[in-house]
């Protein structure tokens, strides 16, 4: 599903087949190597030492944001129209936004009433609370890790976009450099054993409106969506956008509102 936003050509595809390194490989690797130790070593391989795997599985890893909730509706809404044999499973992370799963919960609601689709169960992590060092990044490393070796999906999607251009002084800029538009960001990045997509990596929140737009989403969709790192206080216990965060800065920014 291509969409052509003014500068932009932003491409949203499904693999037929991704190259995977043979089973028994992986599996001596995980059984024989610490996960560094893993990554490594898969410079070693060949092309032979691969094949081609059939995609019967995308996955996605939904905030309930404004990003992630249309690029899971728009890989639904292609899997539809072209009658893909491809199922989506949904992940989510409750630990320091522990609103995200309940927002993501709404969206997948809705994508699967708008678009009469059956999504997989919701899969949500819930890493322990007591471990102020096991922070959401590491809970995404480490499911990345085990679903890939196990199989759960062949890609995993993300629905992160990229800064606002840094000569926009209507917009203030939040600490992540690395998602710049000038940071070199691949759309597609695989090793063998994981495969990720990020066709939003290229364009940012008002580049996203346009799409939302374009799908008369903007009025249906985007209002259940949450983009806000507010305090409780702040939020009405996270029920509302506190309108003070960067994150919530950035909606408006792209959207005109916060709702």
């Amino acid at each position: 599903m291509i969409f052509n936003i003014d500068d932009k050509v932003v491409n949203v595809e499904i693999p037929v087949t991704v190259p995977k390194l043979k089973s028994e490989i992986i599996d001596y690797l995980y059984n024989n190597c610490s996960i560094d130790e893993i990554y490594d070593k898969l410079r070693d391989y060949k092309q032979e030492d691969h094949y081609e795997k059939t995609v019967k599985t995308i996955g996605i890893w939904m905030s309930g944001g404004a990003d992630s909730s249309l690029l899971t509706y728009v890989l639904a809404k292609k899997i539809k129209e072209e009658k893909l044999n491809i199922e989506i499973q949904p992940l989510s992370v409750r630990r320091g936004r522990g609103w995200n799963p309940i927002y993501a919960g709404q969206v997948i609601d809705f994508i699967e009433n708008d678009l009469d689709i059956k999504m997989k169960n919701h899969i949500i992590y819930y890493p322990p609370m007591e471990d102020e060092n096991y922070r959401e990044i590491e809970v995404f490393r480490e499911k990345d890790n085990i679903n890939f070796r196990d199989g759960l999906f062949e890609i995993l999607y993300s629905g992160i976009t990229c800064n606002p251009p840094a000569k926009d002084k209507s917009i203030s800029r939040n600490k992540e450099r690395t998602r710049d538009e000038e940071s070199e960001r691949p759309l597609i990045t695989y090793n063998g054993i994981r495969y990720y997509m990020n066709p939003f990596f290229g364009i940012n929140k008002k580049h996203l409106k346009l799409i939302y737009d374009e799908l008369d989403l903007t009025d249906r969709l985007f209002p259940i969506t949450r983009s806000c790192e507010g305090s409780a206080e702040d939020t009405g216990s996270f029920t509302y956008h506190c309108k003070k965060c960067w994150w919530c800065e950035e909606r408006y920014w792209a959207f005109g509102r916060y709702e």
